[in-house]
């Protein structure tokens, strides 16, 4: 059985050979006037063009654009959708980096597609079909400061139905995949497990894309009974940094898929392909009745375009010498 390969979130955007657009550059050259939204725009093109290109050469079997015009995995989405303003910069988790942060300051409403544009510009450089990227709308609300609802429910499921709403207009414009970042479903408590709920139902009513709903950072274990059973295609884990989650493999249903976070985004160590194969070995050993993805177990945005660019490498092979010895 073939392992398929995916990434899990954006890329870095610094370019690997010098004199090749730089977006950081140009965004920094724009603050002091000295370069236009037309150069801007161009930049995000090429970095999307080699994102998309790089994937492709390495054999990555569902690619993604790269998010190239994102800040950040959540802000991007909340300026496009009335009822959120952003505000400062506030730290992301436990990390050194930085977000904008969302406000919900009025009701929340999906009024026009924010990210569709993005998505058929690098749809349109690639040769196969690219995943679509998108928050969990559980993750955007706690990432956020809510400043308009008295229920957390009534909120989370406003943030669910628009966020519903964006994936219905990519799959209107041919989007196959759409992932769903969901950090924040690894840190919530068994009795917000109703919340949970009130988020992500609206997210699977009558999607037709396939979808993978991707828990990085810590296992979802205290909330796993609130999304075991919505109709998500793979449920993507990070084993790296939560090795607990490997637990959670036994609760899976049969017959559901399972995206093994194995490359780890967070670390410039790189992976030897086949350990990374016998972890594939070890969940496929455990749980034959499951299908499998290997993926990154978080976003690459933070590491050094170089070694980004080798784990990418590294993922394949460990996914080609897995599929081998898997058959």
């Amino acid at each position: 059985m073939k392992i398929e390969t995916t990434l899990s979130g954006s890329f870095p955007k610094l370019p690997l050979e010098p004199g090749a657009p730089n977006v950081r550059v140009i965004r920094n050259r724009m603050d002091q006037g000295k370069a236009s939204e037309k150069d801007l725009a161009e930049a995000t093109r090429e970095t999307t063009r080699r994102i998309v290109a790089l994937q492709e050469s390495a054999g990555v079997d569902i690619p993604m654009g790269g998010q190239v015009a994102w800040d950040d995995a959540q802000t991007y989405f909340a300026r496009g959708v009335a009822g959120f303003t952003i505000a400062g910069l506030i730290r992301y988790l436990d990390t050194n980096t930085y977000y904008r942060q969302p406000e919900i300051t009025s009701p929340v409403s999906w009024t026009q597609p924010v990210t569709v544009e993005s998505y058929r510009m690098a749809q349109g450089m690639a040769h196969r079909p690219l995943k679509a990227f998108l928050p969990g709308p559980y993750s955007l609300y706690r990432f956020s400061r809510d400043l308009h609802y008295k229920d957390p429910k009534d909120a989370l499921a406003k943030v669910g139905e628009a966020v519903a709403r964006e994936a219905k207009a990519l799959e209107d414009q041919g989007a196959e995949w759409i992932h769903f970042e969901e950090p924040w479903l690894g840190r919530a408590r068994s009795e917000e497990a109703a919340l949970v709920t009130a988020a992500l139902t609206p997210l699977f009513r009558g999607r037709k894309a396939k979808t993978v709903l991707h828990v990085p950072f810590r296992s979802p274990g205290a909330v796993f009974g609130a999304i075991r059973d919505l109709p998500w295609t793979v449920l993507g884990l990070d084993l790296v940094e939560s090795p607990e989650a490997w637990e959670l493999l036994a609760k899976v249903p049969a017959g559901r898929t399972v995206g093994l976070g194995l490359v780890d985004a967070r670390n410039t160590r790189l992976e030897d392909p086949a350990r990374v194969a016998k972890e594939v070995e070890r969940a496929r050993s455990e749980r034959p009745d499951l299908g499998w993805q290997l993926c990154t177990t978080a976003s690459l945005e933070y590491l050094p375009v170089d070694r980004a660019a080798m784990k990418v490498a590294r993922l394949t092979e460990a996914a080609r010498l897995a599929s081998g010895n898997g058959g």
